[in-house]
């Protein structure tokens, strides 16, 4: 199971936030809530603490996706913490959806936050970026 489903970024150690700037450098940006001991130069951009960094100076870059299935249907995980898990409706059934109480509708989508122990056929798929950078970018 992974915590975050979307871009990360390890960097002196700490984990981050993370998306592509350019050919060379990526874009990392502070967990809300996370206690960072690397503070030099982040700028804060309505409320976010970020900063670029050469592709070079990451020790990983990677996305995890999460998916599962609650009471028989498909969900999208996009965080897990403290035994709850953020989830997107990824099903079609959007009655069902009402009738299980998730929130939301069928035009911008439902969200619910589930129970991590009803969960089932969790998968995480990973795509490391880093690595196919640096087969891009030999030397």
């Amino acid at each position: 199971m992974t915590k975050y489903s979307q871009e990360m970024a390890e960097y002196r150690g700490e984990v981050y936030f993370a998306g592509a700037e350019d050919a060379h450098h990526v874009w990392i940006r502070k967990i809300p809530g996370v206690a960072y001991t690397n503070d030099e130069r982040f700028e804060t951009y309505n409320g976010r603490e970020l900063k670029t960094v050469a592709v070079t100076a990451l020790d990983a870059w990677y996305e995890e996706r999460m998916t599962a299935t609650w009471r028989g249907q498909p969900f999208n995980v996009i965080a897990v913490d403290d035994g709850k898990a953020e989830a997107g409706y990824a099903g079609g059934e959007y009655a069902w959806a009402r009738q299980n109480g998730l929130e939301g509708d069928q035009y911008n989508g439902y969200r619910a936050t589930l129970e991590v122990a009803e969960l089932a056929d969790v998968q995480v798929d990973r795509t490391d970026f880093l690595a196919r950078w640096k087969e891009r970018n030999p030397g």
